[in-house]
């Protein structure tokens, strides 16, 4: 029970800021053996972005109440993936050669194209979450945020780590996922979908699955390979296709009732 405890604890050291025990290791070789927690993580995020929503919602109203949420999960992930969304679109849209994006998402500067996707991802996400019923963007931040982070797990297992030097901080480059992990990761993500009805849980799964799959050939395009900022960025577009698809689930409900 230490050892699975631990390997979660170490799941959440990567992925948000919170403070852990000295007993956890947070070596890059802890935290690839812990990957396979990180869609448990992304499910806890997802709980505490809900929690919070619903609260702030009774006290300002829903539009404020989306904003600060927003905030609230960034502080609390560090904006870990958004990151790695804006690297991705400055190295993808900016570079020629393979070696030239490579370059440019590891600089720390960001460019036009890394603001207009963070402007446009917070935008997207703040329109989404508004136009959603209360108790349907709640659940539409558990399981956007388990299952994005799941997707974004499994895009190692299909594509090979694109850079050569060993200065980084992507720790699942040298770190098979058996699967057993990969079961636990979709098991974490799939979680959620419980909650949804059996056609609208498959219709998410199979525009997930279209997402992820445009996703490794864009990859598979530009670098040959995945990055570190290329996972952080196939967890922002997979959450940010769930959404949209909760929009217009919402919708489609609406309208026949």
């Amino acid at each position: 029970m230490r050892r699975h405890l631990g390997a979660i604890l170490a799941a959440a050291s990567f992925l948000t800021r919170l403070p852990m025990p000295l007993w956890v290791g947070k070596d890059s070789e802890a935290i690839a053996q812990a990957s396979r927690w990180f869609a448990l993580i992304g499910l806890c995020i997802g709980a505490v972005a809900a929690c919070l929503l619903y609260a702030l919602a009774s006290l300002m109203g829903q539009e404020l109440a989306v904003v600060l949420t927003l905030v609230g999960i960034i502080l609390l992930t560090g904006a870990f993936h958004e990151d790695g969304l804006a690297d991705l679109c400055d190295g993808f849209g900016g570079g020629w050669e393979r070696s030239r994006k490579l370059a440019i998402m590891k600089d720390s500067q960001i460019g036009a194209y890394g603001v207009l996707a963070l402007v446009t991802s917070f935008s997207i996400k703040v329109i989404a979450l508004t136009q959603l019923s209360l108790p349907l963007a709640c659940i539409s931040l558990l399981v956007c945020h388990a299952g994005s982070r799941a997707i974004a797990g499994l895009v190692a297992v299909y594509l090979p780590y694109a850079r050569d030097d060993d200065n980084n901080k992507t720790p699942q480059k040298d770190a098979a996922l058996p699967l057993r992990n990969r079961l636990v990761l979709c098991i974490c993500g799939a979680l959620p979908l419980l909650m949804l009805p059996l056609t609208a849980a498959v219709s998410l799964i199979a525009l997930w699955l279209v997402t992820f799959i445009a996703l490794i050939k864009l990859m598979q395009r530009h670098i040959q390979g995945y990055t570190g900022d290329t996972l952080g960025a196939t967890q922002q577009i997979v959450e940010i296709a769930g959404l949209i698809f909760f929009v217009i689930y919402h919708f489609q409900m609406t309208v026949s009732i």
